[in-house]
């Protein structure tokens, strides 16, 4: 009851409800990257392997960027353009097969992600009311497990039933980009 009753306060559900779709975005990357890079791209495993490596690098230099924004209304517009940066990015790995243009887009995904795990929190921790920081905390790490748990399998499902890699990436973009209906309000 708790829980619900934290649901219904404004913000929050539709925050949680862009985490799950950011969430349902990059989930399975990892995992069906290497897959992918091989049957789509032709790499092998070891070329792929850089360019997740890349992929670390730069969300690494997103999140370091984002994390020394001191000004608290900065943090929605970030969080925004890493939802779009993301997405984007997702969308056109799923349209292009030229290495630089998939390197660039991937470029695009991980500046995103950087972004978005950098001030999904903060912007969230701000709908904390004093005194609840326990239970809110809880709220958010648990969608963001549940949805980790369910973009695997449903990964797995996508590229079975369409016989794509790419879908994964399509699925990806959409499912971030629609991150932002949620959070329009």
């Amino acid at each position: 009851a708790y829980y619900l009753t934290i649901l219904r306060r404004p913000g929050v559900f539709g925050f949680l409800f862009a985490q799950v779709l950011w969430v349902l975005g990059y989930a399975a990357l990892p995992a069906f990257f290497l897959l992918y890079a091989e049957n789509v791209l032709g790499l092998e495993a070891a070329a792929a392997s850089l360019f997740l490596a890349g992929f670390g690098l730069a969300t690494g230099a997103a999140v370091l960027a984002a994390g020394r924004v001191r000004n608290q209304a900065r943090l929605r517009p970030l969080l925004l353009l890493g939802i779009v940066l993301m997405g984007g990015g997702f969308l056109l790995v799923a349209l292009v097969a030229d290495l630089l243009l998939v390197g660039a887009a991937l470029a695009l995904v991980a500046v995103g992600f950087g972004l978005i795990s950098t001030v999904g929190f903060p912007l969230f921790s701000s709908l904390i009311p004093e005194g609840e920081a326990g239970g809110y905390t809880a709220l958010f790490f648990s969608v963001r497990a549940i949805s980790s748990t369910i973009a695997l399998p449903t990964a797995g499902w996508l590229i079975a039933a369409t016989g794509s890699y790419r879908s994964l990436f399509a699925l990806g973009g959409l499912a971030t980009l629609a991150a932002l209906i949620p959070l329009s309000g």
